[in-house]
C-alpha cells in the first residue's frame, strides 16, 4: 500500500480538527446541555444537532482519507518498474513551434502527448526531465510522482523567437552524462535507465555538427530517439 497525500498529512490533520471544532461548537446547544430541564423543542434541536454533527464529521473523515490517496499497486507491475528510471531529454528550441504535428498543430504538442503516454505506461518508474535549446537545464530530478511529471511536461515553455540564439543538440551532452552518473551512484545496482531523446533534429548554430553521445552508453540500458517534424518543413527552414 502506498500513501501519496495531496496535502501534507500534518496540515490536513490541523484543518480537519479545526473544522470539527467549528462543527461541534453551537451556543444554543451548549445552553440546552447545561440546562437540566429540557423541553420537547429543545430535545428536537439537540437530536438534530447530533445527527447533523455526525454526518459532517463523517464527511471530514472521508475527505481526510481521500487526501491520503491510498494506492494498492499491482505487485507484478511494481516488480517490473520499481528499478526503472526514465529520462526525457526534450528539445525546446524555436523550431519545435512548427505547425506540422497531426495536421497543423505544434510539434511540441505531439511531444507532450507522447511523453505523457509513456509516463502512463511506465507507471511506478522514476522520471526526470532535461530540456535543451541554446542552453540545457534539468527541469525536475528523478521522481515517482507521475502527476507532477505530467504537469511539468505540460508547463514547459519553448524558447522565444526574439531571444533564441540557435539550437544545438550537443549542448545537452554534459548535463545528460552528469545526471545519469549521479543517479547511478545514488540508486542500487539493479537500476535500469531508459533515455528518450526528443527533437526535430535541427541544429541551427552555424558550423556545428552533431557529436557522439557514446559517453553515456555505460549508464543507459535502453532508449529511443523520437523525431518530430516533416522533411518539407525542415527544408523550408520552418
Amino acid at each position: 500500500m502506498i500513501i501519496n497525500p495531496i496535502i501534507p498529512i500534518w496540515l490536513m490533520s490541523i484543518i480537519c480538527i479545526i473544522a470539527i471544532i467549528i462543527i461541534l461548537y453551537n451556543k444554543q446547544v451548549k445552553e440546552i446541555i447545561s440546562n437540566n430541564i429540557r423541553t420537547i423543542r429543545q430535545k428536537k434541536i439537540l437530536k438534530r444537532y447530533i445527527i447533523n454533527s455526525c454526518i459532517k464529521i463523517c464527511i471530514i473523515i472521508l475527505l481526510f482519507i481521500i487526501n491520503l490517496r491510498v494506492m494498492i499497486p499491482n505487485g507484478e507491475s511494481m516488480a517490473i518498474n520499481s528499478d526503472l528510471s526514465v529520462l526525457f531529454v526534450i528539445d525546446t528550441s524555436v523550431s519545435m513551434r512548427a505547425l506540422d504535428y497531426n495536421g497543423n498543430k505544434e510539434r511540441f504538442e505531439g511531444v507532450v502527448n507522447d511523453c505523457c503516454y509513456i509516463v502512463d505506461k511506465l507507471a511506478n518508474s522514476k522520471f526526470s526531465i532535461i530540456t535543451f535549446g541554446d542552453t540545457a537545464q534539468k527541469v525536475i530530478p528523478f521522481t515517482t510522482d507521475s502527476d507532477m511529471v505530467q504537469a511539468e511536461l505540460k508547463a514547459i515553455n519553448l524558447e522565444d523567437d526574439f531571444y533564441a540564439k540557435g539550437s544545438s543538440m550537443n549542448i545537452v551532452n554534459n548535463i545528460l552524462e552528469k545526471t545519469l552518473k549521479e543517479e547511478r551512484e545514488r540508486q542500487n545496482e539493479n537500476s535500469k535507465f531508459i533515455v528518450f531523446f526528443i527533437t526535430d533534429g535541427e541544429i541551427t548554430k552555424e558550423g556545428e555538427k552533431l557529436e557522439t553521445f557514446t559517453n553515456i552508453n555505460q549508464y543507459v540500458s535502453d532508449g529511443a530517439v523520437l523525431g518530430y517534424g516533416t522533411r518539407s518543413r525542415r527544408q523550408n527552414g520552418k
